[in-house]
């Protein structure tokens, strides 16, 4: 299969070889912006908590989590008019949710995290039945049921405490059922699995490029983020954020079957870009720097047999604990001697002064070793970008390389990296840092085309791209970017399609963190 990255001229129409500059406004927009129009905002209602979202197309309603002890019911049924209709106490802090017919899922964090969480299993019927809680794994994040309803899947990501004196393994956890028929009866004692990483080679993956944080050992180091399952129910794809790699799992027999390194973007390619300077002036230009692309949201999609996992590369170093980093700086580089000063004269150390970077990676070890013992490049966290991976092969298929922050130079300059989480308008803000920071992404059909939906959790923007055809090679196109500053830091993104839809329209819910607003799209 034809691999191919995309090339921001092609999508936008110019070429831009040392970079491309804009000088601030004086007055920032309210917006709000969009480029094409296959997005229409059709309604945004606040919330309690606004993150994680599914959709139960029988009763028509919406369940919504957000880490809080609270799961919020929305009524659907006029997807212009969205209401709330009811809170549910949860013994634990909600990290995601999932449905199934009239069933109900969620993953819930002790207290303190990195304790053994749990997952409650309910029924819904215009109240909640519980059906059961249980006892799991190490902090479970997202869950899902499987296509076939018959098992719930759950990222146990395991993080450490602060100190790191307490680092629980994480692993794949797995509540299934072994009734042919799925309802609340065969869900009210289901089997329970945790899949674990012991039986991994260790070297051989992290000489490939899976990444090893934190003191303890390499398996204590994975830490599992997010799920996606092919609609046949018998694979599933887990992102290993912090670690840069994607576990391919077996459902059926439980069993891991490969995990494949997710590799970087080379910033030093055209139409592979960043502006990397908090100087209020948009600057994308190339740079010796390689993004590790840390998926946070996964999804897939399945063509004539074929799977692809879509991957939102946000990026994330391990820099909230105070016994262990893999971040470093430039300067600290160079002054250790590791840098190539041919290719970091003084005035790229200069651009690159305050970025963040990866203190892991090094080229007098594999899989880094060069000749000289020199680096010509650093690692930077994130890409600024989505990807499309073979999901039998783990191949990179695209990535959608510097057309975020292009777009948004052109569309909306004032919202240029701003840090959407402060909701204060200061372009250029997070240039220095992961820029526009993609977050989750999805997947839909509509008619004849195919589309993915990517949210930009700093930039506060939808990015939507047509990959119609990706199996037989067509480049994906940049057909819709959509930016209301109103709504702030999407988190959870939802498609419904038209067959599911309560007005027979293709829907996007998207949940805004930052704002706490829950924001439903028509889709056309």
């Amino acid at each position: 299969m034809k691999k191919f990255a995309l090339v921001c001229s092609l999508l936008l129409g110019t070429t831009f070889g040392a970079g491309v500059s804009f000088a601030k406004k004086s007055e920032a927009s309210a917006g709000p912006f969009q480029k094409g129009s296959v997005l229409k905002q059709i309604a945004s209602v606040p919330m309690t908590t606004a993150e994680i979202s599914a959709f139960m197309p029988e009763k028509k309603v919406l369940f919504v989590v957000g880490g809080e002890n609270v799961m919020e019911v929305v009524s659907l049924a006029d997807p212009s008019n969205p209401k709330k209709v009811s809170e549910v106490k949860l013994p634990g802090g909600a990290s995601s949710v999932t449905v199934f017919g009239d069933l109900v899922a969620v993953s819930l964090l002790n207290n303190p995290e990195w304790k053994k969480g749990h997952v409650q299993v309910m029924r819904y019927n215009k109240g909640v039945e519980v059906l059961g809680v249980h006892e799991l794994c190490y902090m479970p994040d997202m869950i899902t049921f499987t296509p076939d309803g018959k098992n719930l899947l759950v990222a146990c990501e395991g993080s450490p405490d602060e100190s790191f004196s307490e680092d629980p393994a994480g692993g794949i956890g797995v509540l299934s059922i072994g009734s042919a028929k799925v309802d609340a009866k065969s869900w009210a004692k289901p089997q329970k699995t945790v899949v674990g990483f012991d039986g991994l080679d260790s070297l051989k993956l992290m000489a490939a490029g899976v990444r090893k944080t934190g003191v303890k050992s390499f398996v204590q180091s994975l830490e599992p983020e997010y799920i996606t399952v092919a609609p046949d129910a018998k694979t599933a794809w887990v992102s290993l954020q912090e670690n840069n790699a994607l576990v391919k799992f077996d459902v059926e027999a439980k069993k891991i079957l490969d995990v494949f390194p997710l590799g970087y973007v080379d910033h030093s390619m055209p139409g592979f870009g960043l502006d990397v300077k908090k100087n209020k002036t948009i600057e994308i230009k190339n740079y010796p720097l390689r993004g590790l692309r840390q998926p946070d949201g996964i999804s897939s999609f399945s063509v004539n047999g074929l799977t692809f996992v879509l991957t939102a590369n946000e990026g994330s170093p391990v820099n909230d604990y105070k016994a262990w980093t893999d971040v470093t700086t430039p300067m600290m580089l160079s002054q250790q001697g590791v840098l190539d000063p041919s290719v970091f004269t003084a005035g790229v150390l200069e651009d690159l002064k305050n970025v963040t970077v990866s203190n892991l990676e090094r080229c007098d070890v594999a899989p880094d070793k060069t000749a000289n013992g020199k680096c010509p490049y650093m690692y930077s966290f994130g890409t600024r970008s989505i990807s499309i991976f073979d999901g039998a092969t783990g191949h990179l298929m695209w990535d959608s390389g510097d057309v975020f922050e292009q777009t948004v130079a052109r569309l909306a300059p004032d919202y240029f990296n701003w840090n959407s989480k402060k909701g204060k308008v200061k372009m250029d803000a997070r240039s220095e840092d992961k820029g526009c920071e993609p977050e989750n992404v999805t997947s839909g059909v509509v008619g004849d085309k195919r589309y993915v939906f990517a949210g930009l959790e700093r930039t506060s923007a939808v990015a939507v791209f047509d990959v119609t055809g990706i199996e037989t090679g067509h480049e994906p196109k940049l057909v819709d970017f959509y930016l209301n500053p109103k709504d702030r830091g999407p988190e959870g993104i939802l498609f419904i399609p038209a067959e599911k839809s309560p007005n027979g329209e293709p829907l996007l819910v998207v949940g805004y963190e930052y704002s706490k607003t829950l924001a439903v799209y028509t889709v056309k």
